[in-house]
């Protein structure tokens, strides 16, 4: 790096610490490539990491008083980037865990409501377990926490820091999604 660099950047960053939304700006401008390739590099999938790194920024942004040091933030905010890229997949390693747990529990109560010859009921729990399998990783979690544990879209939404209404809105696609899928598997 050149010092015309190093004393922009310290500018920029000084301007920011001062509430400077332009500075803030500039200085994401600069740096959402590094941050970028850092996070995609941990993540190995680009939505991710873009999340990751948007997160990152709004961590910076919010912080940014507190950076002693003001020619190291691209090295601060790639700590920002690599910790936020960590918790995120254990996270995403929690709610898979918390899936296969729950499509177990789900298996078992459904297996058990339901009525009938057993062939009858292995070919509902396949076909359903199927169902699951196809909706969307975000629907799968959602119906999946409101039928292990009988969890309420309150208690999902706080599980996954996501509004009510759009929890409820979640699980009204899951179920007609799911609909589709075994009322298509009935009627060929």
């Amino acid at each position: 790096m050149d010092n015309d660099f190093i004393k922009e950047e310290i500018a920029l960053v000084n301007r920011a610490k001062e509430d400077d939304r332009e500075a803030f700006g500039q200085l994401m401008e600069n740096h959402a490539p590094r941050a970028y390739r850092t996070a995609f590099t941990i993540l190995q999938n680009q939505a991710d990491a873009e999340d990751v790194v948007q997160e990152a920024f709004i961590t910076a942004y919010k912080s940014i008083k507190k950076l002693e040091k003001e020619g190291s933030f691209g090295s601060w905010l790639r700590r920002i980037v690599t910790t936020r890229a960590y918790d995120f997949l254990r996270q995403k390693q929690r709610q898979n865990k918390a899936i296969e747990a729950s499509t177990s529990q789900f298996k078992l109560e459904l297996s058990q409501s339901i009525s009938g010859a057993r062939e009858a009921t292995q070919d509902c729990d396949l076909d359903l377990r199927e169902a699951i399998k196809k909706l969307p990783e975000q629907h799968r979690l959602v119906v999946m926490l409101r039928y292990s544990k009988d969890a309420t879209t309150d208690e999902i939404a706080a599980a996954l820091n996501r509004p009510a209404g759009t929890i409820r809105r979640i699980l009204s696609e899951s179920y007609r999604l799911l609909r589709l899928h075994l009322e298509g598997e009935k009627n060929p």
